[in-house]
């Protein structure tokens, strides 16, 4: 099965983020590991009903479950409080999003069917995988434990999170419906691979590509476009409009084109809109009650 993989660069981020503390209350009751028997059902398991499976057909899996990992990543279980706050914020974030501008009927539909939260992140000689959607069917979570439910930082969670929600999203989207393969050819030649962690912002931009991970492969170049569009505002989209130069904003126009159309005529969605309406959940994430069920 295909897999798609989201890195981010190996730096120490202050900010939402911040070492897992040892003084945390925890219910000894609410197991993160899934035993291969019967958990006892958790307050946080009514919750995911209630929020994701009626709703949604979606299900979460917080507890480490082996048979949803690949071994060879030293990765450890997503803690409970952490994954409350995380899935509360996804809901609200993402998936509500979406119901904004197509409907919910639209999100039940596409939405992935299993969310694995982890703990920790996977290490890679580019960099940390942040996310990974698999077949269309999952989406895999990493660096839960980092989140500090007590000092949100929208901006360290953007790069962390949202971003990676609606990146992995769009891989998804894409398997249903095929883009315009005019947008592969495009900075064809400027396709790294996996050395794409050695290319700095600005060489990216000024290449044609919005993001360093972007020079990976084409469809990586698409999913940075979608998910760093509706999770910056437009100011910020010019900026790196103006810092790509005469040699790099005219091909990003071109590919912006291509994306905005693809999103518009095969699924409905006016990424103007939705980057509106993720811009206004992502300021409204302060007013959650990240912790009471």
């Amino acid at each position: 099965m295909k897999k798609y993989f989201i890195y981010a660069y190996l730096l120490i981020v202050a900010g939402c983020f911040t070492s897992c503390g040892n003084d945390e209350e925890v219910n000894v009751n609410d197991s993160i590991f899934a035993t291969g028997t019967t958990e006892k059902e958790t307050a946080f398991d009514q919750w995911l009903l209630e929020n994701y499976i009626y709703p949604y057909n979606v299900r979460v899996k917080y507890r480490m479950d082996d048979t949803e990992t690949d071994v060879k990543y030293d990765l450890v279980p997503a803690e409970y409080n952490r994954s409350i706050a995380l899935m509360k914020i996804v809901k609200h974030v993402w998936m509500e999003a979406y119901d904004e501008v197509w409907g919910i009927e639209q999100t039940q539909t596409y939405v992935p069917k299993l969310i694995q939260l982890i703990g920790n992140v996977a290490y890679t000689e580019s960099g940390m995988i942040l996310g990974q959607a698999e077949g269309g069917l999952k989406v895999t979570l990493f660096r839960v434990n980092e989140i500090d439910v007590d000092n949100i930082d929208p901006i360290t969670l953007n790069e962390f999170y949202f971003k990676t929600m609606h990146h992995e999203f769009t891989h998804i989207l894409n398997q249903k419906k095929a883009y315009d393969p005019a947008f592969d050819r495009i900075s064809e030649s400027e396709y790294v691979g996996s050395s794409w962690y050695q290319i700095d912002d600005e060489e990216a931009l000024q290449k044609g590509c919005i993001s360093p991970y972007a020079m990976d492969r084409a469809t990586e170049d698409f999913a940075e476009m979608v998910s760093i569009y509706v999770t910056n505002t437009a100011e910020d989209w010019e900026y790196w409009m103006r810092t790509a130069g005469n040699t790099g904003r005219p091909i990003l126009e071109r590919k912006f084109e291509i994306v905005y159309n693809y999103m518009k005529d095969s699924w409905g969605i006016d990424l103007n809109q939705l980057r509106e309406i993720v811009q206004r959940r992502q300021n409204e994430i302060s007013l959650l009650d990240l912790s009471t069920l």
